[in-house]
């Protein structure tokens, strides 16, 4: 209760600098993980005039369709917190998270469900007094397609009769030819692009996580030196255009990513093969670094880099482990590492500072965007950040 007063009264000082900010056409938000959320929560408080709006991440549903509170937000300083960005007149939109393509594929399916599930949302942000909804549901399965889109245009609908918005943090895109080797006659899209930008009142792309999966941008930046960004400006450019196509600019929220990876990486032939081995804050990414005694530096593309090397053997999912050709034509494929021999392999890590998030904000300005917003703010991202947030 004393945590939440000491925020309630820091909002309540800051009230006319949150007012002018507010006003800025250009938004900026963040998510807050629910499982960093009183450190997510302090960081976003000390900064907060720099927000517009913010995403509690995130609530969850079970196979109903009923939400489940992983946030826990009617305990703790939640409550109080709440009250206080209210009076701030910053909107509070909590993330719905949903990752199981055949769960949401029998729901959605199913019209008296879907049905339901959009009234238990609806009654969600109406009962916590939420300025809206944000759906990020992820994994569908391509004949989910169009249910996925008749239930946002019903949630849309339901929302909007009681004043309340509906967003959707939805996958990049990218061009194809970009993608694969040999162009899929169909793609096989799970989101109709169309129908996001007719029912949803934002749209937040997800321009993070990019890997290996640009095959151009790996032939040009990946022959000399590792390469494997959460998120290469250029790639974000290619993921902007391509949504533009069918999404509104003035609807586009442009997800930025705040972590980074650490990879081993292991040379075979003419291939390197990444796997993928944890996640890093920038806090972490640092604090390791700084144990191995490197001196991290800005990779090619725009991010913070170091590689050390090790014979430390990792257990790592098939599913987080490519290959990428180095030859004339790359291309990506999934590889199973059979071997139980210790090899020398090198480690790289990519992760986001201040000026990585500063060079997307600039391209989302640059490319006439609605804003953008933060995943994630967890306590640790690069103190510099604030500076560059105008």
């Amino acid at each position: 209760m004393k945590r939440a007063l000491i925020l309630f009264s820091i909002a309540f000082f800051i009230l006319p600098q949150i007012s002018l900010a507010a006003s800025a056409k250009f938004t900026y938000g963040a998510w807050i993980p629910f499982w960093k959320k009183t450190s997510g929560v302090q960081e976003i408080t000390d900064h907060i005039i720099q927000f517009q709006q913010i995403s509690p991440f995130s609530y969850e549903t079970d196979k109903t369709g009923k939400p489940i509170d992983k946030l826990k937000i009617d305990e703790g300083f939640w409550p109080m917190w709440l009250l206080a960005i209210r009076d701030l007149k910053i909107k509070v939109i909590p993330s719905i998270a949903w990752f199981d393509g055949d769960g949401l594929h029998a729901l959605l399916s199913n019209t008296k469900n879907r049905r339901a599930h959009a009234d238990n949302l609806v009654k969600l942000a109406v009962d916590k007094k939420f300025d809206g909804i944000d759906i990020d549901y992820e994994n569908k399965n391509t004949e989910t397609k169009k249910y996925f889109s008749l239930f946002i245009e019903g949630l849309s609908q339901k929302l909007h009769a009681k004043k309340k918005i509906l967003t959707c943090t939805i996958e990049p895109r990218m061009p194809l030819a970009d993608k694969f080797k040999v162009v899929p006659a169909d793609p096989g899209y799970a989101n109709d692009y169309v129908a996001i930008n007719k029912y949803c009142d934002q749209v937040r792309i997800m321009a993070y996580d990019q890997g290996v999966i640009d095959l151009k941008l790996n032939a040009k930046k990946g022959q000399a030196n590792f390469y494997a960004p959460v998120a290469d400006p250029e790639w974000v450019a290619k993921v902007i255009k391509e949504t533009a196509k069918t999404v509104s600019r003035k609807k586009i929220i442009l997800g930025i990513p705040t972590y980074g990876y650490e990879y081993e990486v292991v040379r075979s032939g003419d291939s390197l093969i990444y796997r993928r081995m944890r996640s890093h804050t920038y806090s972490q990414a640092i604090e390791r670094a700084s144990s191995l005694g490197l001196t991290p530096y800005r990779n090619n593309a725009g991010e913070m880099s170091f590689i050390y090397t090790t014979s430390t053997t990792a257990q790592i999912s098939n599913a987080l482990t490519f290959r990428v050709d180095l030859g004339s034509t790359s291309t990506i494929t999934t590889t199973t590492n059979t071997s139980s021999t210790p090899v020398i392999s090198q480690r790289f890590v990519s992760y986001t500072d201040a000026q990585a998030i500063k060079d997307k904000i600039d391209l989302a300005k640059k490319e006439g965007l609605a804003g953008v917003i933060l995943f994630k703010l967890d306590g640790e991202t690069d103190p510099g950040l604030w500076e560059k947030i105008k």
